[in-house]
């Protein structure tokens, strides 16, 4: 109902118990209210090319006319209003759906370069900045996290850290460990002549040099009581016994060193007594609260009594010590049997007189020896996995 730039808009005039046959179609209402629209006058006053120009897009409006003849349906689409640059519109733009009764208008609208929302502007620099508030504290949480981690694996050996975070009792069996014990000669006397920062600050310097030594030779430090510096060898990274007997010597010889070498603020010298016992220990962590990996056994109660009896930066060692050196397999210790007014060894509480050792230096052995001791020591590996073995089996 439509010639060239001309429409025919009819309302529908409803009233009830009447209808209508128009084009085979039949119409609910009495009749229709009919305008005739100049459609070429009502583009031009409409300014629906400018606002589309201004806005930098382009449209397309068509309608779909639909015809009945009888049952056979038949549509025909017609342009009725395009953009200069109409064709640059693609299927997937914005397209709406004009409800105009008898047949349906369409319309089709997109930018020339695509469709870029107006609050780029401002949304891109707020999700920038949003973005790199969120991966600093994402960076802030995780350095965090390693610095904790770090902290914790200070205070306890990773393996164990493992067992506690799945609610395990953390208790270890060892058949061959090497522990030493040191203290600060005259610390008493020493101590009260200074102030409390003085003597934490001088405590602090020097069992940080030892901290350096420990993690060189690659032993585990159990703690430190006063002035006193505990460290174990062969647990809880486990290793041969002459291995660990070799890592906590050379440890002890260079702590000596180191001592003698260390002055305090004022300049005063210190001295200290060290000894080392090797043997058998149960380890593992006691509470919940704090919780400390800590060691127990006779072989913990020897070496503090081969410090307590050693003498001023000397290295006392217990025989069984002594027979896992000659078994080091990089070093060659030099060692002496102690004696004391004639007789051999040195009186130590609940257990009598004890056969005991200085060791005084130390020096890296030739390859073949090397060799030999390698070769020893795998020995000493196979008895201690049988062993494992045969413990697990009677668990």
């Amino acid at each position: 109902i439509q010639g060239g730039e001309t429409f025919i808009a009819r309302l529908p005039i409803n009233m009830d118990g009447h209808s209508i046959i128009v084009d085979g179609v039949d119409y609910p209402c009495w009749g229709f209210a009919v305008v005739l629209l100049n459609w070429r006058t009502l583009k031009e006053q409409s300014d629906i090319y400018e606002n589309f120009e201004r806005e930098g897009m382009e449209f397309k409006l068509t309608r779909t006319d639909i015809k009945m003849e009888g049952t056979k349906r038949t549509e025909k689409v017609t342009t009725i209003a395009e953009s200069s640059q109409a064709y640059l519109i693609a299927k997937d733009n914005v397209t709406l759906d004009l409800d105009t009764g008898d047949n349906g208008w369409v319309i089709a609208v997109g930018y020339r370069d695509g469709f870029s929302p107006n609050y780029k502007v401002w949304a891109y620099p707020i999700i920038f900045c949003c973005s790199f508030i969120f991966s600093f504290m994402v960076m802030l949480v995780l350095v965090s996290k390693r610095q904790h981690e770090f902290l914790l694996n200070k205070l306890l050996p990773p393996r164990v850290i493992r067992k506690l975070r799945k609610g395990k009792t953390v208790v270890e069996k060892y058949n061959m460990v090497t522990i030493f014990f040191s203290d600060i000669v005259g610390y008493t006397k020493m101590s009260s002549e200074m102030t409390p920062r003085e003597v934490m600050k001088m405590l602090n310097s020097l069992y940080s040099i030892f901290d350096k030594l420990a993690d060189k030779y690659n032993i585990f430090k159990v703690e430190t009581i006063g002035d006193a510096y505990i460290a174990l060898g062969g647990a809880p990274n486990k290793c041969s016994g002459p291995e660990a007997a070799e890592r906590v010597t050379l440890f002890a010889l260079e702590a000596l060193q180191a001592v003698k070498d260390f002055e305090t603020e004022d300049g005063a010298k210190i001295y200290i007594r060290a000894g080392l016992a090797s043997g058998p220990i149960v380890a593992g962590v006691v509470g919940s609260s704090l919780p400390k990996y800590t060691m127990f056994g006779d072989t913990v109660n020897f070496a503090s009594r081969m410090e307590s009896t050693s003498i001023k930066m000397r290295l006392q060692v217990s025989p069984v010590t002594h027979r896992l050196l000659l078994d080091a397999p990089n070093y060659k210790f030099m060692c002496e049997q102690r004696r004391e007014g004639g007789e051999i060894g040195v009186e130590v509480k609940g257990k009598g007189r004890q056969i005991t050792y200085w060791v005084d230096s130390a020096s890296r052995m030739t390859e073949t020896r090397q060799t030999s001791a390698r070769i020893r020591e795998e020995e000493l590996d196979r008895e201690d996995d049988s062993q494992d073995c045969w413990e697990n089996e009677n668990v």
